[in-house]
């Protein structure tokens, strides 16, 4: 879109002696309005402000929800009784875990459902997110390709930072992707 718009720019100061230059005016508007709508969304998905309001499992049913009704694959999300806020590093942390796994069950698992379950004990939280799609394939699983990925290793690497763990195992049936974070309530 700002290719687009681009183009379209440096046409009209090339043609700004012609009279016909509305409908490219017209439709550098229209880029410009679908850009920042656009650019609105991904900030509102990047930290969305019901994580600071309410809270991760406020901020999880509603991306869940979207998540849903934007690509039909039915969404379980399974939150502890006893899972109050946490620290808004972790929480953003947890946000993006679960945001990086539902992405990747859409674009890769060819599943028609998936659960999210959200556990919290005085030490742990963990981040169980698994699919019914059609599994990583063993060779990848097997030479660590997995890994290479630009999600997982994300995560990973998010993991690693706050001294967490991440596992992923595969097999025709689905996958399942387990992230623990260390947590203590000092």
């Amino acid at each position: 879109m700002l290719a687009a718009m681009k183009m379209n720019l440096a046409r009209l100061s090339h043609d700004a002696k012609r009279r016909d230059t509305e409908p490219l005016i017209l439709e550098t508007i229209a880029i410009n309005e679908g850009l920042s709508g656009q650019l609105r969304t991904m900030s509102y998905l990047l930290h969305p402000p019901l994580l600071d309001e309410l809270g991760l499992a406020s901020a999880l049913a509603w991306y869940v929800e979207g998540f849903t009704q934007r690509s039909n694959i039915k969404v379980e999300l399974e939150v502890s009784s006893e899972f109050d806020r946490l620290p808004e590093a972790l929480e953003l942390t947890v946000f993006r875990v679960v945001q990086e796994c539902l992405t990747n069950v859409h674009r890769h698992s060819g599943a028609a459902s998936a659960k999210i379950r959200l556990v919290r004990t005085a030490e742990f939280v963990t981040v169980e997110v698994a699919d019914t799609g059609h599994g990583i394939p063993a060779e990848r699983m097997r030479e660590g390709k997995i890994i290479h990925g630009i999600g997982i290793m994300g995560i990973r690497e998010r993991m690693l930072q706050l001294g967490g763990s991440l596992e992923v195992s595969s097999s025709d049936k689905g996958t399942t992707v387990i992230a623990l974070l260390p947590f203590s309530r000092h």
